[in-house]
């Protein structure tokens, strides 16, 4: 007898073949049979009129600390998702010592959150791994080794090359977390420490990562006006290291930096062509949300998080700032000259004198304050201690279709928990299936699932997930085709998804049509285990 037999679906079993009709039968975490009249079960799906695929694979996640809280996120297992990959942005939690504890923690807090201190149990990757793992998770977490806190714990925050020392110390604990399980290695080349490594170290660094077959994960330096120049730093990194190379939500910054995905792509292509490994991930969203410190010029984090904070109130230390926004793209990223501070959008903040903010443009916030918006920003990050969630808008539809239609695309939500959330937290998965299948048919329904299932599957090497098959873990999501799309936005991005029927992680049920079940199947992922 099976524990749960779905009979009926029209099945899309991820690797891009035409759906098929059959009923699949679970037995202890895994798919036992696909077929028909299967038998008896302890429970019954019915999946008439249904899709079944495999759980969606999110590329991108920002739950390193979220999952830790007594009360576990729903977000992405509403719309699909059965695996997390976290770790993102070079921005991880471990490995942290206690003298590094506070430091890390604020860096952290614009794009994680914020975590009571008696919380932080671990130090090493490892221990970080065994806290996930023991607080109950819904669905699965993959986690990357993050480049921030390995320099951290080598070098501190010095704006500096590595010495030899610092480097073999960074060595070393890369080669433990693999050896722990890591799925790679993640650097966000605008989040400070990582943007002051340069090419040698990040090289020197990804050949341990590429010793283990691991990923290299990363935020490009620039994904504006150099966007071009970044994507060659970054082969050249896979190149001379050997790893295999993900950029997170390859995207052009801005209109007038549009035009320049087209060399990017044709790059892509070549290097794939020179025996070169190249894959990236993509939200389906024309905005980005990430840390309001983000718009900072990255030397303004050199000294640490405290004392960025007390600079940012100094006038002197605020002139600079001014000064740097007076420059252009050809400079740095300056975000005031690419999109505007009216497209900038706060979207969380900690102070609830603060909350009525959230929703609003820096333009906005600083005309009701009397303020320039350079000097509203700084007042505000000071104020909240650096921990503000921000949205702009930059893209272009016909860029982002370029992007994803690409053969060596994904999909990545990364979605931000708190305050006002980007929509893509709770709607990437469901939005991708209604706009680029259903309304534009820019994919087939299989090629679509397959981008999202076993695509990055063999990306990060799950050989056991990513398709409806016998033996694999049944991570599985039936949806309705004909109605499964996002409801949330930009104005209420807090809403579920509809035509999400049900979602299985590892064989249990944890979300259905009308919500969560509460129970907690999820494992930690280890690479290589």
């Amino acid at each position: 007898m099976f524990d749960i037999l779905i009979t009926g679906a029209l099945v899309a079993d991820g690797t891009g073949r035409e759906l098929f009709r059959a009923d699949a039968g679970i037995v202890d975490g895994r798919i036992a049979r696909i077929g028909a009249d299967l038998g008896e079960a302890a429970r019954v799906i019915d999946g008439t009129g249904k899709v079944l695929s495999p759980g969606f694979i999110d590329m991108h996640t920002h739950m390193d600390l979220e999952l830790l809280r007594d009360r576990k996120p729903d977000a992405k297992i509403r719309q699909g998702v059965t695996t997390d990959l976290l770790g993102q942005d070079g921005l991880g939690a471990a490995p942290v010592s206690p003298a590094n504890r506070k430091l890390l923690a604020d860096i952290l807090s614009g794009l994680n959150g914020v975590l009571e201190d008696e919380q932080w149990t671990w130090g090493s990757f490892g221990e970080y791994l065994n806290a996930l793992e023991g607080c109950g998770l819904p669905n699965n977490a993959a986690v990357l080794l993050s480049q921030g806190p390995v320099r951290i714990e080598a070098m501190g925050m010095d704006e500096r090359p590595a010495t030899a020392r610092e480097l073999d110390v960074q060595r070393s604990l890369i080669r433990e977390a693999m050896e722990e399980g890591a799925f790679g290695l993640s650097s966000g080349l605008i989040y400070p420490p990582c943007p002051y490594a340069g090419m040698e170290e990040l090289t020197e660094l990804n050949r341990e990562v590429a010793a283990f077959d691991g990923i290299f994960v990363v935020h490009q330096r620039d994904e504006g006006y150099h966007l071009s120049r970044s994507f060659d730093e970054i082969c050249e990194i896979s190149r001379r290291s050997g790893v295999r190379l993900h950029v997170s939500h390859l995207q052009a910054y801005g209109r007038v930096n549009w035009p320049i995905m087209d060399e990017v792509l044709a790059k892509a292509d070549a290097f794939l062509k020179d025996g070169g490994s190249v894959t990236w991930d993509r939200y389906p969203y024309l905005a980005g949300c990430t840390t309001l410190t983000a718009v900072l010029p990255t030397w303004t984090f050199n000294e640490g998080t405290k004392a960025l904070i007390s600079n940012l109130t100094d006038p002197a230390y605020r002139k600079k700032i001014h000064e740097e926004f007076t420059k252009g793209l050809d400079v740095w990223h300056n975000r005031q000259i690419s999109v505007g501070w009216e497209n900038i959008i706060v979207t969380a903040v900690h102070l609830e004198r603060n909350r009525w903010m959230e929703g609003l443009s820096c333009q906005a916030i600083a005309d009701r304050q009397g303020k320039n918006p350079v000097d509203a920003v700084c007042d505000l990050l000071a104020e909240e201690k650096l921990a503000v969630t921000m949205i702009s808008f930059y893209g272009s539809e016909d860029v982002l279709r370029k992007v994803l239609s690409h053969p060596c695309a994904t999909v990545g939500s990364d979605g931000i928990y708190g305050g006002r959330p980007h929509p893509r937290l709770y709607g990437s998965y469901p939005r991708f299936l209604r706009q680029y299948v259903r309304e534009s048919r820019t994919f087939t329904l299989e090629e679509a699932v397959r981008k999202i299932t076993s695509f990055p599957a063999k990306i990060l090497g799950l050989g056991d997930r990513g398709t409806v098959e016998e033996g694999k873990w049944a991570d599985l999501v039936l949806f309705d085709p004909d109605t499964v799309g996002d409801r949330s936005t930009y104005e209420e991005p807090e809403l579920y998804p509809e035509g999400i029927c049900s979602v299985l992680v590892n064989g249990v049920e944890v979300a259905g049509a009308d919500g969560t079940t509460g129970k907690m199947p999820g494992k930690v992922l280890r690479k290589g285990r």
